[in-house]
């Protein structure tokens, strides 16, 4: 299950107090995002690329993917392709509606092979997620970073411009314009030292999310390898083969028995006009053929 996302805007918790949800999901997790992700060659070729070791009746193989799929091509992106089409054809993954959950299902010729694969996709994802997070965290922590010393700089000039004025002011408190001097530029001070706070937490929150390398996928039932061989369904299949067998076993024998009665049934009269019927289908496609025989007989003549 992925995790929820980071932490939420300040304009979306700004506005969850006044009771306004504001749809700021984070599209990186979503459920359907590591659906797609299970297909796409960025993932699956560096699982494939990784080191298995099963046990089979000739000894223990160790070797990657290309070695235990047996894929020989004689050009590299041709074996990369193969690979990652056949771990495809191997994996699949589907999301429940109701709760997000992802179920993940390797299936290969070997128990312990598809245990070991499964455990090496659901490492690459961490890695992928880890790695998009740091990445985004970087650039915010970046973005964070130039914000706060622009504030920085705008609250020192506010904080100067007030204490000109107090400097030059002090029984302002006997002028009526001189006080609303002195709130507006009060207010401004703590606005500028309200968003320069902010923007400091944030730039704060963004480092630790930089380094920060906890996983992002919560596993509820780790990958094991199950009990008994998958369900073919053999017995079906049996059944199903014998039917029709018998079924077009009964077809050939009938259409068997119908030839051999048609040969039986064939006098010398029909095997004469079946001769003619051939002649005359053949002069009908070759027009020539009549004309040939005439000047045939009258030579022979």
């Amino acid at each position: 299950m992925p995790k929820g996302a980071r932490s939420q805007g300040q304009l979306s918790g700004l506005a969850a107090q006044f009771g306004v949800n504001l749809n700021s999901g984070d599209p990186t997790q979503s459920p359907q995002l590591y659906i797609d992700l299970l297909e796409t060659k960025s993932l699956l070729w560096p699982v494939a690329q990784k080191e298995y070791t099963i046990t089979t009746d000739s000894g223990v193989v160790t070797g990657n993917l290309l070695k235990l799929f047996h894929i020989k091509q004689q050009r590299q992106a041709v074996m990369r392709v193969k690979v990652v089409e056949a771990l495809d054809r191997s994996i699949k993954a589907t999301v429940s509606p109701k709760t997000n959950v992802i179920t993940l299902l390797v299936a290969t010729g070997h128990p312990a092979l598809s245990l070991q694969i499964a455990n090496n996709v659901l490492d690459q994802l961490n890695v992928y997620n880890l790695s998009n997070r740091q990445r985004q965290a970087s650039y915010e922590r970046a973005f964070a970073e130039r914000q706060v010393a622009e504030k920085r700089a705008e609250l020192r000039q506010s904080e100067s411009e007030m204490e000109h004025f107090l400097e030059t002011n002090r029984q302002y408190r006997q002028s009526p314009q001189l006080i609303l001097e002195w709130g507006r530029l009060q207010r401004q001070v703590d606005m500028r030292n309200q968003i320069y706070t902010s923007l400091l937490n944030a730039y704060e929150t963004a480092r630790i999310e930089e380094v920060k390398d906890l996983p992002v996928i919560n596993i509820i039932e780790p990958p094991e390898v199950p009990i008994g061989p998958e369900p073919r369904g053999g017995v079906k299949k049996t059944a199903l083969g014998l039917f029709v067998g018998f079924f077009l076993g009964c077809l050939l024998a009938f259409v068997a028995d119908r030839m051999r009665r048609n040969r039986e049934a064939q006098t010398d009269d029909f095997l004469e006009f079946a001769e003619l019927k051939r002649e005359a289908l053949g002069d009908l496609t070759h027009p020539w053929r009549p004309i040939s025989r005439v000047f045939t007989s009258r030579r022979k003549a």
